[in-house]
């Protein structure tokens, strides 16, 4: 159950104790010097309840995608296994054949028996390679079935890993939920009662001060934006000491165990559904593209599975000699666009006449570059790349229908992250979903002192180890950022931003 963060019980000065500190100036400096200090215990845990609902949200956004990534992995590699089982069976159904090819023939029973002989597994297919009555075909056949039990086998491992990460992902989704919904009600509850405080003290403050409320709740809240800009000031001094955190602790790590090559399905000529190794489809690539289906019984020298229901139609070994005249169409088109190019140069001795009547023009083309001088370079550096996502991130700030919601992704309700990732979509740049990713992502980092406008701040309360808060820069040391429930989306300084990281992402 979630416990609200209550005010401390002490940092509440009563209406007597106000009116007997004002009786000398010693008891009025002492009763405002504990006013003052309750005011920042408040805020101070205001923010820190604010920071753990945001480190919570952060971590259950990072929970779902690792949940939804190996819960997809673990259906694919149960897929595969499928297909895999169903490839082992066709291959065996292929060396049935075989064998009653064999006793067709006239082989012996002890050849016969042996290929059918399915208590010795692997050293059925071993033997029966050896057996002089197969032909080449007839042995692919068999290493093809070697080849099908193998990956039986080996998408059974792989597939008990990939359910096994899927569970335990389950489970930690299950737990990061449960610590995002209490640390966000611990927040939620202590709003209402942190600003009751900081009220009756700053008009206590007032009372001792004897000034107009209104003019002691500015003086405070310009102290406490001196003191943000101090730790911001604080921060840049300490930025050429950080070294950027390794990109691979937030992306998702692969499973330990190597995922074995895929299978496809694909239909055969009859009713049966056959599964194809996806290798077979590239290797041919490299030579000839459109040939793909036809060069798979040149592959039948290798132990690859498609052999296996291509190999009874005997027609298909003479196909073999098909896909090499067809190199020639590749040769063909490349002379084509060389004597299109030929015929190019021959208009631009057309176009020399063309420059006489410039000279009479001359005179128009210089008025010109004056107008686009420096004025426009000036603006592309700075806005080119983002002015679409500040110009909506803007936008959207100054719209009172939308507002800020933890997990929310539009089009109304957003989170930081959420916010700045369709920001930057405006203007072409797509960002991941979490604070982490974002920072993990970006192509360039650049120190706060170098800021310009585009660039994206994050809040981390762990050094880097992971971020929970991001916002984008517009210049004149202001950003634009979905800050919190309260606050909602908003423009507002640079040192508003709490636990701000000394190195700024750059796309």
């Amino acid at each position: 159950m979630a416990i609200a963060a209550a005010p401390s019980a002490s940092a509440l000065p009563s209406d007597a104790e106000v009116q007997e500190a004002k009786k000398d100036k010693a008891s009025t400096n002492a009763m405002i010097a504990r006013i003052e200090a309750s005011l920042a215990s408040s805020r101070a845990e205001l923010q820190r309840v604010e920071t753990e609902a945001a480190q919570a949200q952060e971590s259950l956004l990072t929970a779902g995608e690792e949940r939804d990534l190996r819960t997809a992995a673990a259906e694919k590699a149960v897929e595969q296994l499928e297909y895999a089982k169903t490839y082992l069976e066709q291959s065996r159904n292929d060396l049935g054949a075989i064998a009653s090819d064999i006793y067709r023939n006239g082989a012996g029973t002890s050849t016969l028996s042996l290929l059918l002989d399915d208590n010795q597994e692997g050293d059925l297919f071993y033997k029966a390679a050896t057996i002089d009555a197969l032909s080449e075909q007839k042995v692919q056949s068999v290493n093809t079935a070697t080849e099908a039990e193998g990956l039986v086998s080996a998408w059974q491992e792989y597939a008990d890993a990939a359910q096994n990460a899927a569970q335990e992902a389950a489970a930690n989704y299950d737990a990061a939920a449960a610590t995002a919904n209490s640390t966000l009600a611990t927040y939620e509850a202590a709003i209402e009662p942190e600003q009751q405080l900081r009220d009756e003290l700053i008009g206590h403050l007032a009372t001792l001060k004897q000034k107009e409320e209104a003019e002691v709740r500015q003086a405070v809240e310009e102290r406490e934006a001196q003191e943000q800009e101090e730790a911001l000031a604080e921060v840049i001094a300490e930025e050429e000491n950080v070294n950027v955190p390794e990109k691979d602790i937030f992306t998702i790590q692969p499973l330990t165990i190597e995922k074995p090559r895929e299978l496809q399905q694909t239909e055969s000529e009859e009713e049966t559904v056959e599964p194809e190794p996806e290798q077979v489809v590239e290797e041919p690539e490299a030579s000839e593209p459109p040939a793909a289906p036809k060069p798979e019984p040149t592959k039948k020298a290798e132990p690859k599975p498609e052999p296996t229901k291509k190999a009874e139609p005997k027609p298909e070994p003479t196909k073999k000699a098909e896909p090499k005249p067809e190199p020639k169409p590749k040769v063909t088109p490349k002379p084509e666009p060389k004597p299109k190019v030929t015929p190019k140069p021959e208009p631009k001795p057309k176009a020399t006449p063309k420059p006489e009547p410039k000279p009479k023009v001359t005179p128009k083309p210089t008025p010109k570059p004056e107008p686009k001088p420096e004025p426009k370079p000036e603006i592309a550096p700075q806005s080119s790349n983002y002015s679409a996502a500040i110009s909506w991130a803007l936008n959207t700030a100054d719209d009172p229908s939308k507002y800020y919601v933890y997990g929310a992704n539009g089009p109304d309700a957003f989170d930081c992250s959420s916010f700045s990732q369709r920001a930057f979509g405006k203007s072409g740049i797509s960002l991941p979903r979490t604070s982490s990713q974002q920072f993990a992502s970006a192509p360039q980092y650049v120190s706060l002192s170098n800021l310009r406008p585009g660039d994206l701040v994050f809040s981390s309360s762990n050094g880097g180890s992971s971020f929970y808060h991001v916002a984008i820069y517009i210049g004149n040391g202001q950003v634009v950022h979905a800050r919190n429930p309260s606050a909602g989306i908003s423009v507002t300084p640079l040192s508003y931003v709490n636990n701000l990281y000394p190195k700024a992402a750059r796309y």
